[in-house]
């Protein structure tokens, strides 16, 4: 049974609230909730004159992983990222972290009018403009991995070594707790993302990258950024929630996903234009389709990331990084799972992520087995 799902905000009090940081501003305002994002609720602000700005909250209630949801973390790369000269993301204007304002911690900044393509494939945007926008969003995020964070106020924003094991142990974790969720209508709990989750995990520590470290995003993909509402390029990037210093490989694995993570054939019973994870693509990816379609190879990208960053990520445990990010992926929709079914789902369409947990899993085991198979034979020549 769904859950009613409330995200109305106090406008009144927000709108007193945020003149102290928008002196422009002019009363009233006006919230409206934002799509269907699955994590940190986002809303417009509209005030008296049509000004428009952006506002992102926790969400209500208890927060099942203490690492989530961490709006002043957003707000902080944000705000040290708008000092880099011309890279492309919205100005901050305040973070709040008084409860007593809207029920919970949020930012707002400036609301970027531009495109944002929500399908994978693309298909909302011209077949001519495709190939610029891959290398725009592409060359954008080298220019990302390339910005030293300790000389933009980052030094803290996360570790530099050993990401790939701390993620593995901080989503087993997560997954634990998660698995222990109940549901509210019939108190049961919701189980283990997968019944060989440990078998992954273990995998991908063992068989770790080496050691590299840059701002990373976490979510890098086309519907993550704003593109220029005429020309194919990128002016701004959004939702920094999984936003730390990281290993630039798990970006790049990301960004290039629908080029290897496609979509099921079968999909989910009903057909629901959901049905594909954002970061899964169709046939347009297939080699011999590219060229009709406007997409340019993934090995022509990841050599323009190469160029720009000096590193070519598919020389460092490329298949490993995949894994990971099939683990990651499934890991986080099985929170969403455990937010559902625990009534504090920030989507009605929160149910048609469910079947993405095993199906990400079980492509993860299915690459972890057959490497095992590879080093078998290997040792047995």
């Amino acid at each position: 049974m769904k859950q009613p799902i409330q995200h109305a905000l106090d406008d009144r009090r927000l709108g007193e609230y945020l003149q102290q940081y928008l002196p422009n501003l002019k009363l009233p305002i006006s919230s409206t909730k934002i799509g269907y994002g699955q994590s940190n609720p986002t809303y417009f602000v509209d005030d008296a004159n049509d000004v428009r700005y952006i506002l992102r909250k926790k969400p209500a209630g208890t927060i099942i992983s203490p690492v989530a949801h961490q709006v002043d973390r957003e707000y902080k790369v944000l705000k040290a990222l708008g000092s880099v000269d011309g890279f492309p993301v919205p100005r901050v204007y305040c973070l709040c972290m008084d409860n007593s304002i809207i029920g919970t911690a949020f930012y707002v900044m400036e609301f970027v009018k531009g495109r944002i393509i929500t399908d994978p494939n693309l298909s909302t945007l011209p077949p001519t403009q495709r190939r610029s926008a891959w290398f725009s969003m592409i060359s954008t995020l080298a220019w990302l991995h390339s910005i030293d964070p300790d000389s933009i106020g980052l030094s803290g924003f996360g570790k530099k070594t050993g990401f790939y094991n701390r993620h593995c142990n901080t989503f087993s974790r997560i997954e634990a707790q998660q698995a222990k969720v109940r549901d509210i209508a019939t108190g049961k709990e919701l189980g283990r993302a997968h019944p060989n989750f440990d078998e992954i995990v273990d995998y991908i520590r063992k068989n770790a990258p080496s050691e590299r470290a840059s701002i990373v995003h976490g979510d890098y993909k086309f519907d993550n950024v704003i593109l220029h509402p005429t020309e194919p390029r990128v002016i701004a990037i959004l939702d920094w929630e999984l936003s730390t210093i990281g290993h630039p490989l798990m970006d790049a694995v990301y960004a290039v996903a629908p080029y290897w993570n496609r979509v099921s054939k079968n999909g989910i019973p009903g057909g629901s234009k959901l049905e594909a994870r954002d970061d899964q693509g169709g046939e347009v990816y297939d080699a011999k389709n590219q060229a009709q379609n406007g997409m340019p190879s993934m090995d022509e990208l990841m050599d323009e990331y190469a160029r720009i960053t000096g590193w070519d990520p598919r020389e460092d445990r490329w298949e490993i990084a995949r894994v990971f990010h099939l683990m990651r992926g499934s890991t986080i929709s099985h929170g969403i799972q455990a937010r559902t079914i625990s009534g504090q789902a920030s989507s009605e369409f929160s149910h048609i992520y469910f079947e993405n947990t095993k199906r990400g899993l079980n492509t993860a085991l299915e690459m972890v087995r057959a490497m095992k198979e590879k080093e078998i034979s290997r040792s047995s020549l």
